[in-house]
């Protein structure tokens, strides 16, 4: 299989380098040479997300203690940031195997240990397959891409600076508009298509939810609503006193700015809103095999190859070092696997940003007001 089975090549600027390698790419190859890795082990994702849980609360808790501007607890903070992000992390690798009936019992624990207390339930990061389907990956159906390479910089400033706003999200979709929406039908409508799924595309719309799929989500809405309520009753007795819900904004910006990096070092972002092949979309993704201690910090949980995910999203993150060692040392050298490598967050930021100026400079940039840049 090579990049143009089943598809037409489209005016997407591959470089030379990159078209060549491309061209002789087979998945099959790769596919082949991973044998016997596509089994998700449960014991390891339950021991990792407890561990990751119980590390985050402690920490979280120990910040006052040690008090808040200190170095331990700065220390503290710092080590509740990764850990409830590594927490978070969790929700991709459910998204992929939601369909495996051994995963079930851990959805559900995710989601009241982590997803509900977190306003993050897991049905919204449904719209997650879109951006591994062939036809919607990288277009103006796919939730978490745009094509910021060819948009002006200041795209990307707007995805750094999102996260001051984020934590009001889950008070407003949860606390105002959900029981809102239990007595006004067009409410309802207007939170699924718009307050209903974790996104970069700000101008995604999203689905209603299917029969099968309604009261889960209505069930979930509703924890999420009880939790806001609960932690309202104890901030305004006093129980919980204000500093602790100051410092869970501040842990809740910490984390979505390290995922908001985290995005933008994840692809090259260069699509021209048209539907990929499976290479295309690897060559559109970046690893970062050599981050193997830090980039468990800001891409945990297998993220930090993510290439190596988009070419085979059926992987356990736990085999993902396996996977990519077998790899490297079975595909040719020349091999387009290989052209997806970057050697850490900071040059995929720069090269990303150059791409931005460059189309600035060259006054190329995307326009998705118009409609040749927004076909939604």
């Amino acid at each position: 299989m090579t990049v143009a089975d089943g598809a037409e090549r489209r005016a997407i600027p591959w470089e030379p380098e990159l078209e060549r390698a491309m061209s002789r790419f087979s998945v099959k190859e790769a596919h082949d040479l991973l044998h016997g890795l596509f089994r998700p082990r449960m014991r390891i994702y339950w021991t990792d997300f407890l561990l990751s849980v119980t590390v985050g609360a402690v920490a979280f808790w120990a910040v006052d203690p040690l008090g808040g501007f200190s170095v331990l607890g700065v220390l503290a903070f710092l080590v509740s940031v990764f850990a409830v992000f590594r927490c978070f992390a969790f929700i991709h690798e459910i998204a992929h195997f939601r369909k495996k009936q051994a995963f079930g019992p851990f959805r559900l624990g995710w989601n009241v240990l982590f997803g509900i207390p977190m306003m993050i339930p897991i049905f919204m990061y449904e719209c997650h397959g879109e951006h591994h389907n062939r036809k919607l990956y990288g277009t103006p159906q796919d939730a978490e891409y745009l094509p910021l390479a060819r948009m002006a910089p200041s795209n990307v400033v707007g995805l750094l600076i999102t996260p001051l706003v984020l934590p009001f999200f889950g008070p407003y979709r949860f606390g105002i508009v959900t029981p809102l929406s239990w007595c006004v039908p067009k409410v309802r409508e207007y939170l699924y298509r718009n307050l209903s799924a974790l996104k970069i595309d700000f101008d995604y719309r999203g689905r209603q939810p299917t029969a099968e799929e309604k009261w889960s989500w209505r069930l979930q809405e509703f924890l999420c609503l009880a939790w806001i309520a609960a932690a309202a009753v104890l901030l305004s007795t006093g129980t919980v006193p204000i500093a602790r819900l100051v410092q869970w904004y501040a842990l809740f910006v910490a984390v979505a700015f390290v995922n908001s990096l985290r995005l933008l070092a994840a692809h090259r972002y260069i699509g021209d809103e048209d539907e990929m092949s499976i290479v295309e979309q690897m060559m559109d993704t970046v690893n970062h095999p050599r981050a193997r201690v830090l980039g468990e910090l800001w891409a945990p949980v297998g993220l930090r190859l993510h290439a190596l995910h988009h070419l085979m999203p059926g992987l356990p993150y736990h085999n993902y070092p396996v996977a990519h060692a077998r790899l490297m040392a079975g595909l040719p050298e020349d091999s387009a696997y290989r052209l997806t490598e970057s050697p850490g967050l900071f040059p995929s930021l720069r090269r990303l940003w150059s791409a931005c100026r460059a189309h600035q400079r060259a006054g190329t940039l995307l326009d998705r007001t118009s409609p040749e840049g927004a076909r939604a």
